[in-house]
């Protein structure tokens, strides 16, 4: 009995070991493994962080979502922002588009209604002078011995594009489309002309005076900085004639500029010692002085010395084709000591200058009509008693020029078949004087001021990429989408590149 159970407990240990042996086979545990090297990364080395183990994690946040981060903005660019906390008074809500038409140019059609329930789009082209000019246009881009000829604003910038090589954004008409201009013009900082019209008449109550109610405005351009202002300043009421008589008799002129110092100059007057003369035409005989022949076949801004002469006995020195001189009988004083050390090839430094010195070295000035707004204010005192040129007439094309306190310069251009009564289904409608001078205010403007407008009234665009230039505020003179098809005037607004070829 006892061997037997002795037996069985043998029996049952083989048993046992025989299937420990079975399952250690089956998982390999009888394979004997390489130890691990040293530089193994995959093990653990004395001192290291456990290389597996994931960060600790928030409890309630998903694994798979982003962490929060700022809504999107809307990128970068050109937008319009009406002027904030202002509710217009004589239209409503305004929407607007904008197409870019080059760097630093922008096309926007603002839409809005009239509270009398006409649709408008006024068309602006706002202009970074930073990385755009803009410069005036003429009939062949003349702007020395210019002779009143009239010209289509975009053979204008056709003209500008040829002489130049650089590329035109917009052309649109500027002054008075009279036989000649009626306010003072400088193209390319030659004069060419230098004043308003002056008939003796300076009551704008007067229909024969040809003056606003507000003082005659002009806008300019030097380097990358616009203004708009009058030719000179004014103290007191400006419709009252005697303060704007000294505005209308106002002139344009040059200067030398010799470093800091500014030195008079007067055209074609006699030689004097208190001033330099500048003659550009037939002769003066002199005995004391000097005499410096110039090349002026460039333009009053580009005058070239070519000879220059100390007088010391009598000579006469006579003014011809491509060439002028500048004298004085100045022996010892600022006049002489600057006359006497140019020579040959120096470039005489000549700028526009104005009575006070407000319009001092700008290289483009364009004479407006009516001021629409003044030091960030509607010009109210003005604006809504103008009654030149259909002024207070609701439906009128209109052209215009702002600048924003950030000295964009503001273009405006409003199209009306109704003035022509070229009208059809779905055009829009024009502005009376007030209207403009409102929403050059909203639109944020601080100074603005009114070109000419009814037919005369034509925007003409071209895109950097553009081939050739479209119409998008046509004359109600044609009602047309011609390129050329308007009423030719004396001179234009052109929005240019700044790299000329």
């Amino acid at each position: 009995m006892n061997h037997t159970k002795k037996y069985l407990k043998m029996l049952l240990c083989l048993i046992v070991s025989a299937i420990m042996l079975l399952s250690c086979a089956l998982v390999g545990c009888g394979e004997k493994e390489n130890p691990p090297k040293d530089d193994d990364p995959s093990v653990q080395q004395p001192g290291d962080k456990e290389p597996d183990k994931e960060p600790d994690k928030e409890p309630d946040k998903e694994p798979d979502k982003e962490p929060d981060k700022e809504p999107d903005k809307e990128p970068e660019g050109f937008s319009v922002t009406y002027r904030a906390g202002y509710t217009p008074q004589t239209f409503g809500e305004v929407t607007n588009e904008i197409t870019e038409l080059g760097e630093g140019v922008h096309l926007v059609a603002n839409k809005l209604k009239k509270t009398n329930g006409q649709d408008v789009v006024v068309y602006t082209i706002e202009v970074d002078l930073k990385k755009a000019n803009i410069v005036a246009g003429t009939k062949d881009n003349v702007a020395e011995g210019f002779s009143y000829a009239k010209a289509a604003p975009y053979a204008m910038a056709q003209a500008w594009e040829k002489e130049t090589g650089g590329h035109v954004y917009s052309s649109l008409n500027a002054d008075f489309f009279g036989s000649y201009c009626v306010n003072a013009f400088v193209k390319d900082g030659v004069i060419v002309k230098s004043g308003h019209n002056d008939n003796g008449n300076y009551d704008y109550r007067e229909g024969a005076s040809d003056v606003p109610a507000s003082a005659p405005m002009l806008f300019g351009v030097k380097g990358t900085t616009a203004q708009i202002a009058p030719i000179q300043k004014y103290e007191g009421d400006p419709t009252l004639p005697e303060v704007k008589e000294p505005l209308i008799k106002a002139k344009l002129s040059y200067q030398l500029m010799d470093g800091n110092t500014v030195l008079e100059l007067q055209e074609n007057g006699q030689v004097s010692a208190n001033y330099i003369t500048y003659r550009t035409k037939g002769g003066s005989s002199q005995s004391k002085g000097y005499a410096v022949k110039v090349d002026n076949s460039k333009g009053m801004a580009n005058l070239t010395v070519l000879e220059a002469v100390h007088v010391e006995t009598s000579q006469r020195f006579t003014a011809g084709e491509g060439y002028g001189y500048l004298l004085t009988k100045d022996e010892n004083g600022e006049f002489s000591k600057y006359l006497s050390t140019l020579k040959a090839g120096d470039r005489v430094n000549v700028a526009v200058t104005s009575p006070d010195g407000t319009w001092n070295g700008y290289e483009t000035i364009l004479g407006c009509r009516q001021a629409l707004v003044l030091n960030d204010a509607i010009a109210d005192n003005t604006v809504k008693k103008e009654n030149t040129n259909g002024a207070q007439s609701p439906d009128v094309p209109r052209s215009a020029v702002g600048i924003k306190p950030n000295g964009n310069v503001v273009i405006f251009a409003v199209e009306s078949m109704y003035y022509g009564g070229k009208d059809k289904e779905g055009d829009t409608h024009g502005m009376n004087l007030p209207e403009l001078a409102e929403f050059a205010y909203y639109y944020g403007c601080t100074q603005a001021a009114n070109f000419d407008g009814g037919g005369s009234t034509q925007l003409v665009v071209r895109g950097e990429k553009e081939e050739t230039g479209r119409v998008v505020v046509r004359s109600s003179d044609t009602a047309s989408t011609e390129l050329t098809s308007t009423r030719p005037v004396m001179n234009g607004i052109l929005v240019t590149s700044r790299k000329e070829a």
